[in-house]
């Protein structure tokens, strides 16, 4: 047994997993700097989606171009 946290030991899951956490971390990282910028909901509501749809994308992206032995 190679140890890790055990729901993470399936390779989907923690892939869904590490996409989640760059999306959630973008769309947080976006929304604090439009709010320190602007007042507007419209804003900060675009900011939240486009950091989330970047964030995952890059997510997947690394995970495809992260070596297969080393995933």
């Amino acid at each position: 047994m190679n140890g890790g946290i055990p729901p993470l030991q399936d390779r989907r899951l923690a892939a869904g997993f590490v996409v989640f956490m760059y999306a959630s971390v973008a769309a947080l990282v976006t929304i604090l700097l439009t709010a320190a910028l602007t007042r507007s909901d419209i804003l900060l509501g675009i900011a939240l989606g486009a950091g989330a749809i970047l964030g995952a994308a890059f997510g997947a992206w690394r995970i495809h171009s992260t070596p297969e032995d080393e995933r």
